[in-house]
């Protein structure tokens, strides 16, 4: 028995519906915040292949109440972040370049405070201080996404930063 026409038209419906099912599947998904991401890769710790390096008792003091302050500059961030106060972020970020600012010994003197850091200490100092500004300008142009993959940077420098230096806290 031939299909009448009556027949064909659902058929075709049925047809195009597939087709038109099979072209969505097929289309690339949006663009999505690159925000869990960031966060699984900046939380991840770096693989260890020895203990975190050991920093003297005076160095410990030294980073104490820097480290304090940075804690709390890092939590007022996030939520600047979240809520996207594009403002608060900028200023924010700026407040952590700005206090990543330890400077290197400028001799061998055992005299100078900061002599007790390591030099790794100071490239993950440069590389904050980069990825502060980095998010106070994607914040000033106020572009969501790109506010997102700077924060991700910057809390991956702490991470690393605390992988290699802090004992297990």
């Amino acid at each position: 028995m031939q299909p009448t026409t009556a027949h064909r038209a659902p058929l075709s419906r049925l047809v195009l519906c597939a087709t038109l099912i099979a072209a969505a599947c097929a289309a690339p998904p949006p663009k999505q915040p690159p925000q869990q991401a960031q966060l699984v890769q900046a939380i991840s710790p770096p693989v260890r292949l020895q203990p975190p390096e050991q920093l003297s008792d005076t160095a410990r003091v030294i980073l104490r109440g820097r480290m304090a302050a940075h804690a709390r500059d890092m939590s007022g961030l996030v939520s600047s972040i979240m809520l996207l106060r594009y403002d608060d972020i900028q200023d924010g970020a700026r407040r952590i370049a700005s206090d990543a600012s330890l400077s290197r010994p400028l001799s061998e003197d055992a005299t100078e405070l900061n002599s007790a850091l390591p030099e790794k200490f100071f490239l993950y100092q440069d590389d904050l201080r980069l990825e502060a500004k980095t998010l106070a300008e994607a914040a000033h142009r106020q572009q969501a996404y790109d506010v997102a993959d700077a924060y991700g940077r910057l809390s991956q420098v702490c991470v690393r930063c605390h992988a290699a230096y802090r004992q297990g806290r």
